[in-house]
């Protein structure tokens, strides 16, 4: 009897040294979670296979999922941390692996991610670093648009790291009667006859150009008044009506971006230093027209912009 007792006792303790990974996680131990269908099919991945990083004001993260010989793919995420859309992008190999082998790249529109792509539900504490959203969109083969990727998930990472920000920030953003303007993008221009320019691309297709004849830390007035008739000191507006293009690098054709015609005035309302550079903040009141009709009446566009 004492030696069935014994031998039971091993065979226990045997049978819960077996058990497999997956069936020792609990709820308490998933700290990251990705829930996606991808053209129909359900993935999940948890902890190390999520993860990013807070870094000036944007939120960079990425997400695997990995079955041999079946799927491997990521997908990447750059959200503002106010849960702003900014760009999406899936990659995976083919399985099983041949050689050669190739990631295909699945993007959001260039210049538009929202207009197939959207976050809700998002959710950011700067203190804990906790931060959840869902998702939901179609992405583009960057070789060919007519093949996409239909994705919709959810993401929950805890603890999310921050890395401190080494660049000053330039930034456009405008929020008034469910009309958004928030820029992904931002470069400065300088010619050799000394006028300058100030690009902001947004999220929804818009693109805003300064065209400046001075560096704009320079003007001694401010409030820079422009009508439809300048050609320095004013704001060209355009927005993108070209078809859908998914590509790692943005091509710019003017053929695809109607261009208003524009008066207003921007506005300066603050010279300071930032990382040991002069920065500029201010706002811009914009009336875009086409053919004289007017499409957009924005008062108080909010920028950031440096001195070049």
């Amino acid at each position: 009897m004492n030696k069935i007792k014994i031998l039971t006792i091993i065979f226990f303790i045997f049978c819960i040294g077996c058990q497999s990974d997956d069936e020792l996680i609990t709820e308490e131990n998933i700290k990251n979670e990705l829930i996606i269908n991808v053209n129909g099919t359900d993935f999940k991945s948890i902890n190390e296979k999520i993860g990013g990083n807070e870094n000036c004001d944007k939120l960079f993260i990425n997400a695997s999922y990995y079955e041999k010989d079946k799927f491997d793919f990521t997908i990447k995420f750059d959200i503002s941390k106010e849960g702003e859309l900014l760009k999406v992008w899936y990659e995976e190999y083919k399985l099983p692996m041949v050689t050669p082998q190739f990631k295909q790249f699945y993007l959001t529109p260039n210049f538009n991610p929202l207009k197939t792509f959207k976050i809700s539900n998002f959710y950011y504490d700067e203190t804990s670093r906790n931060i959840n959203f869902d998702f939901e969109g179609t992405l583009f083969f960057e070789d060919d648009i007519n093949i996409t990727k239909t994705v919709k998930g959810k993401i929950k990472i805890e603890n999310f790291k921050t890395i401190d920000c080494a660049v000053t920030k330039h930034s456009l953003r405008y929020h008034k009667n469910n009309f958004k303007l928030f820029s992904n993008t931002h470069s400065m221009g300088k010619s050799s006859d000394g006028t300058q320019t100030r690009d902001y691309f947004t999220n929804n297709g818009f693109h805003l150009t300064m065209k400046l004849s001075q560096d704009i830390w320079s003007f001694t007035t401010d409030t820079i008044s422009f009508d439809e008739n300048q050609i320095l000191d004013r704001i060209v507006f355009k927005e993108y009506v070209g078809a859908i293009n998914a590509e790692q690098i943005q091509i710019i054709k003017e053929a695809d971006w109607k261009n208003y015609e524009t008066s207003g005035r921007i506005i300066i309302q603050e010279k300071y230093k930032e990382k040991g550079m002069d920065m500029v903040k201010g706002s811009i009141d914009l009336v875009a027209k086409e053919n004289g009709e007017i499409k957009y009446d924005l008062k108080g566009i909010e920028f950031k912009t440096g001195s070049y």
